[in-house]
């Protein structure tokens, strides 16, 4: 394996034990990661419907349909008829959906927060560095 492929291999790793790590923080005062990524998606583009969800998650209508259910038992959102289409429901974030989201942004925050004033300033200093290389791999 080359450098490049251990670099890659290295980051995959890491991505996936502080995403574990942070939503270990949250626990059970937020919503589970699935009800995260749905969460996310009303409160940046507003009601939409389930396929519209389930095509942004990159899930079967099945699968968000139990994400959204398990967000509605929580009142974590809400449904109204379609004004065009009877046969759809339009999704929207409740106000205590959109406090869970917060709450669980604000716990996750604090984590990582906590984790870099642990760092001596060296440390610091490379992980911001590395930070802005990543943010243009992100967006390239």
């Amino acid at each position: 394996m080359n450098e490049i492929d251990t670099a890659a291999l290295k980051l995959r790793k890491v991505m996936r034990l502080l995403v574990r790590r942070a939503y270990a923080a949250v626990g059970e005062k937020g919503p589970a990661r699935s009800e995260q990524g749905v969460l996310v998606w009303l409160d940046e583009k507003g009601e939409m419907t389930p396929s519209a969800l389930a095509a942004l998650e990159k899930v079967r209508p099945q699968t968000i349909g139990q994400t959204l259910d398990a967000l509605d038992r929580r009142r974590w959102i809400k449904r109204t008829p379609h004004p065009q289409d009877r046969r759809q429901v339009l999704i929207s974030l409740s106000l205590s959906g959109r406090k869970a989201l917060n709450r669980g942004r604000d716990l996750r925050q604090a984590w990582l927060v906590d984790e870099f004033k642990k760092l001596n300033s060296q440390d610091l200093r490379a992980v911001l560095a590395g930070l802005e290389v990543l943010d243009r791999i992100a967006q390239s």
